[in-house]
C-alpha cells in the first residue's frame, strides 16, 4: 500500500459523496481503510475539541461534589468575616518588603494563581491576560506601573466585597499589592489593609474551632514500629519515603520535602534554592520561617533513600507540583487508613501529638526541640494542635 497523504487530503476536501465514492474506487482495500481510519480520527478530534470545555467543567462538579460530600477526618469549621465590624480607618507602617525576585518558586506560583482565580471574578469571566501587568511583576519583568494601577483598580473598587464572598484571598493579595509603590499603588493595599488585618484576626480566633472525627483520627499512630509496618505495606519507594518523612519525624510541611534533593556531593547544598539530603542529614534552606536547620535521618528513612533509583534527583523522584503532591500523599493515607489525610491534618496531629508528651513526660526541653524540628516557635507548635479534648485524639 502506498498511502500519499496529499492524496488523502485532496480526497477528504471533497463534499460531494457520490465524488469521494468515485476518487476511492482506484485505490486499494488497504488504502480505503487507512483513509476511513484517519477520518474517524478528525471527526473524534473535532468532537473531543468541542466537547473538552463541556467535559472538564464536569469534572470540576464531580471533584467539587465529591469534596463537599468527603466527611474530613479534621474539618475547620469557618466563622465568616464580619464586614461591619471591620475598621476601614487603620494604617500601617510600611518596612521594605521581601523583594520579588526572593520569593520561592511556591509562593510566587501561589500568589500568580491566586490573582488569576480572582480577576475573572470581576470581569464577567473573562480570564487575565499572560501580559497583564501585575502578572509580569510577579514574573520579575518590567512593568508599567501606570498600567499596573489601572488593572487592578478593581480592588479597591471590590474589596468589600471580595472580603464578604472571597476573604481567603486577602492575604495573598495584600501580600502581592503591599510590595508595591507609588501614590496610586499605595490605594491597593491600603484598601486591602483593615479587611486582611480583620481576617487575620478572625482567624486566630478561630483556628482552633474544628470538628475531628475521632475514630479516624484514632487510626494515626506515630510510634516508630507502627509506622515501619505501615511503610512496609507501601510498594512504590517514593511514596514509601514521603510517608515515612511525614510520620517518622517531626511533620514539617510537605512542601519542604517537594523541593528536596539527593546531593551527591557536600558543596551542592549551598545551594539555598533547595532543600538537601547528603549522607544521613537533611539540609533544610528553603522553607516558610526562612529558619535553616541541619536534621539527622533516622537509620529507617536512610534505608529507604539509599534503595531509591540510582538516577533520582529530587527525592519524591522527581519535581512536583504542590496540588498533585497534596493528592499524592493524601491517596497514600486513604490507601492505609482508609480515610483522607492530607500533610496538614498530620501536621496537626503532630503538634497534638507533642503537647500529649510533653503533659505526659514534663519534658519542655524535647518539646521545644520538637516543634522547632517541624519548623515552629514553641508558641506556634502550641497554636497548631488541636485543643479540643485533644489528648482522646490517640
Amino acid at each position: 500500500m502506498d498511502f500519499n497523504i496529499d492524496d488523502y487530503n485532496k480526497i477528504a476536501s471533497l463534499t460531494n459523496s457520490r465524488e469521494i465514492a468515485k476518487a476511492l474506487q482506484s485505490k486499494s482495500a488497504e488504502w480505503k481503510e487507512q483513509y476511513y481510519k484517519l477520518k474517524r480520527k478528525e471527526r473524534n478530534d473535532k468532537y473531543n475539541a468541542k466537547s473538552k470545555d463541556a467535559n472538564n467543567a464536569k469534572r470540576r462538579e464531580l471533584r467539587k461534589e465529591l469534596k463537599e460530600n468527603t466527611i474530613k477526618p479534621i474539618q475547620h469549621i469557618d466563622k465568616p468575616l464580619d464586614i461591619k465590624a471591620v475598621d476601614t480607618d487603620i494604617k500601617r507602617d510600611y518596612k521594605a518588603s521581601t523583594n520579588i525576585k526572593a520569593l520561592n518558586d511556591n509562593t510566587r506560583d501561589n500568589y500568580i494563581k491566586s490573582i488569576k482565580a480572582l480577576y475573572p471574578k470581576y470581569h464577567n469571566d473573562k480570564p487575565l491576560n499572560e501580559d497583564a501587568e501585575v502578572l509580569k511583576m510577579l514574573r520579575w519583568e518590567k512593568y508599567n506601573s501606570t498600567k499596573l494601577f489601572k488593572q487592578n483598580k478593581y480592588i479597591i473598587d471590590n474589596v468589600e466585597d471580595i472580603a464578604k464572598n472571597y476573604a481567603s484571598y486577602l492575604p495573598k493579595l495584600y501580600s502581592i499589592y503591599s510590595r508595591l509603590t507609588g501614590k496610586n499603588l499605595k490605594q491597593i493595599r491600603e484598601a486591602l489593609y483593615p479587611y486582611m488585618s480583620a481576617y487575620n484576626e478572625n482567624y486566630r480566633e478561630n483556628r482552633s474551632n474544628v470538628i475531628v472525627n475521632k475514630e479516624a483520627t484514632s487510626k494515626i499512630s506515630f510510634d516508630t514500629n507502627d509506622v515501619v509496618s505501615n511503610a512496609n505495606k507501601i510498594t512504590d519507594p517514593y511514596d514509601k519515603l514521603m510517608y515515612m518523612l511525614l510520620f517518622l519525624l517531626p511533620t514539617r510541611r510537605l512542601y519542604d520535602y517537594r523541593i528536596m534533593r539527593i546531593a551527591s556531593k557536600k558543596g551542592d547544598t549551598d545551594d539555598e534554592k533547595f532543600n538537601w539530603y547528603y549522607q544521613g542529614k537533611f539540609y533544610i534552606n528553603n522553607t516558610k520561617n526562612k529558619k535553616t536547620m541541619v536534621l539527622d535521618v533516622p537509620k529507617q528513612i536512610i534505608d529507604v533513600i539509599n534503595s531509591l533509583p540510582n538516577d533520582t534527583d529530587y527525592i519524591f523522584g522527581k519535581l512536583y507540583n504542590a496540588p498533585t503532591l497534596s493528592r499524592r500523599f493524601a491517596k497514600i493515607t486513604s490507601d492505609i487508613y482508609n480515610e483522607p489525610f492530607n500533610a496538614v491534618d498530620i501536621r496537626k496531629l503532630y503538634a497534638t501529638y507533642n503537647m500529649k508528651t510533653a503533659g505526659e513526660t514534663g519534658d519542655m526541653r524535647k518539646y521545644n526541640e520538637t516543634a522547632r524540628q517541624m519548623g515552629h516557635s514553641t508558641a506556634e507548635n502550641a497554636n497548631y494542635s488541636l485543643k479540643i479534648d485533644s489528648l482522646s485524639y490517640f
